[in-house]
């Protein structure tokens, strides 16, 4: 009695970790598509590289693509070789790519390994910026990357575009609408931003 007791306890456990983390994508597509056709909100910044702080008001006329993300994101660093691409294809036919980071003061880079440290002391902003000049160059992004510090972030991401999850991308039109709204990353999505840019550089 006290084995099945025992062995139904763990596939409730189961079942409901699994019901958990189906919700969480769909909450964020939730999220996102409440999004789709209106304005897109504001972004904030102090900090940024390949080009200096920018607010979306500063871009219209142009197609804007953000891109949320962290150094620390596995998924996020997996979707590079498409931003590079896609600066690299669409940069100079009115496309901005903007790569939103926040400061997260626990992760250092070391630039002969390649590889995040985990620092002793917790770093100012002015050393995690010197840390994102060095794992930005790493990389070899040459889109814009912007970063704004926790407050900011947590206003930008979680109240104004709903961010339950990295990497997030949202596709911003000439008028500045959203037009797009994808979570993760992976062939799927990447296909899927790459044909709004598309459409919306032809508009």
């Amino acid at each position: 009695m006290m084995f099945r007791t025992l062995r139904l306890t763990a596939v409730l456990a189961v079942a409901f970790a699994a019901a958990f983390a189906l919700t969480l994508p769909a909450t964020a597509a939730e999220k996102g598509e409440n999004l789709v056709g209106k304005a897109a909100p504001e972004i904030a910044g102090d900090f940024a590289l390949n080009g200096k702080t920018v607010k979306l008001a500063d871009l219209k006329g142009k197609v804007v693509v953000l891109d949320f993300w962290a150094v620390w994101c596995g998924p996020c660093v997996a979707t590079f070789p498409h931003l590079r691409e896609w600066q690299k294809e669409y940069g100079n036919k009115g496309v901005e790519i903007i790569g939103l980071t926040s400061y997260y003061q626990n992760f250092g880079f070391d630039k002969d390994k390649g590889q995040l440290t985990r620092p002793s002391d917790k770093l100012t902003p002015v050393q995690e910026q010197g840390m994102l000049r060095d794992f930005v160059e790493h990389h070899k992004l040459a889109h814009r990357i912007q970063a704004m510090p926790q407050a900011d972030w947590r206003t930008v991401v979680s109240t104004a575009y709903g961010v339950t999850g990295i990497p997030t991308v949202v596709v911003i039109d000439k008028q500045g609408k959203v037009r797009l709204y994808k979570v993760g990353s992976g062939p799927e999505n990447a296909r899927a931003v790459e044909e709004m840019i598309k459409t919306l550089v032809a508009e």
